[in-house]
């Protein structure tokens, strides 16, 4: 026996084409005993509306576009797209993922979306959007939802982690530990590009301000700016080496990422620095790495912030008014063995 199609259902229930599928697509205008019909015959049958289907006739594609920055594997991207997943595939919506590396992938992505209004909605992780797309998205009636994103400009609604109260936990730590020198340690991120974590060694310094730290008891260290594929065992030597050859030492640090936090405490203690005896650290994200590292760091719940994110996407697709588009959730200090007083 052939896969059966619309007509067949049609022809069993004894109805048109067209009703049957307003029934399958849950559209107005048909009565519960013809749906129920509907639904039995499709039943019999093994017959399934298509998405694609289903598209032409409602103009929606079921799908939702998810842009992250780095790869999908990455810790964070992995657990923002389960957790948008989870909303999102129930409610039978696609979750179409996509990663970009730099600006120029960037551009090109977004150069091909609207074009291809292959969307009901996209949502964007972690870099800052462009408004006058926003703007031509927002004509073709395509909302937009920034996630743990630098600026709330271009976003219909947006999700994200408080980095300001999140340095804010790192810093106060350290001065009620007794650290009277600390620093911020930058992860290395593309030049072109504009993150939320970006925004971290500007609270950091902002913080440590206001817990009385100024300029001669607090610093910032980057990596210098290197390609793709640079290793982080390479970036955390290098980092390591500025904050040992300071003349003003510090004895506590921030780490921007969990990430990069772990590779340096590895080069630390290659250079018997005692962790944290000599020097305290603490990480941002609370990753698996930073568990199995036993680091201090400030949690945030990636999975959480996708399962918002998701429904806000959902609530902007059924053209609701949102009571709370944009949403700032509290980060929690975590600790762990590589805090303490200095020596």
């Amino acid at each position: 026996m052939g896969r059966s199609t619309i007509s067949d259902v049609a022809l069993m229930a004894g109805v048109s084409e067209a009703t049957v599928s307003r029934a399958l697509r849950g559209v107005d205008k048909v009565s519960d005993r013809t749906r129920q019909k509907v639904v039995k015959a499709a039943e019999n049958l093994n017959f399934t509306l298509s998405k694609s289907a289903s598209a032409l006739a409602s103009g929606k594609t079921k799908r939702v576009q998810l842009v992250v920055s780095g790869e999908l594997k990455a810790w964070f991207n992995a657990s923002v797209l389960q957790g948008i997943y989870e909303v999102l595939s129930p409610a039978g919506y696609d979750v179409i993922p996509a990663f970009i590396m730099d600006k120029s992938e960037l551009d090109s992505l977004f150069a091909k979306l609207p074009a291809n209004r292959n969307m009901d909605a996209l949502i964007v992780a972690s870099f800052r959007f462009d408004v006058q797309l926003h703007d031509h998205m927002q004509k073709m009636g395509i909302p937009t939802i920034g996630l743990n994103s630098p600026s709330l400009d271009g976003f219909d609604a947006s999700v994200g982690i408080d980095d300001a109260a999140g340095m804010k936990l790192g810093v106060q730590l350290l001065k009620s530990l007794g650290h009277q020198r600390i620093a911020f340690v930058c992860d290395y991120v593309p030049h072109d590009l504009f993150y939320s974590t970006t925004l971290r060694s500007d609270l950091f310094c902002r913080a440590a301000l206001d817990a009385g730290y100024d300029e001669h008891s607090m610093m910032v260290v980057r990596a210098s700016e290197h390609g793709r594929g640079v290793s982080y065992e390479h970036l955390a030597a290098e980092v390591a080496a500025k904050i040992l050859a300071s003349p003003l030492r510090p004895t506590g640090v921030c780490v921007e990422t969990d990430e990069f936090a772990v590779p340096l405490l590895k080069e630390l203690r290659r250079q018997h620095i005692q962790i944290p005896g000599d020097l305290s650290v603490v990480g941002f994200d609370d990753a698996y790495i930073a568990q199995v590292s036993d680091l201090t760091t400030v949690r945030q719940d990636p999975v959480g912030l996708g399962h918002k994110a998701a429904i806000k996407a959902l609530g902007l697709m059924r053209g609701e008014t949102l009571g709370h588009p944009h949403e700032s959730i509290a980060p929690e200090l975590v600790l762990r063995e590589t805090t303490g007083r200095p020596r």
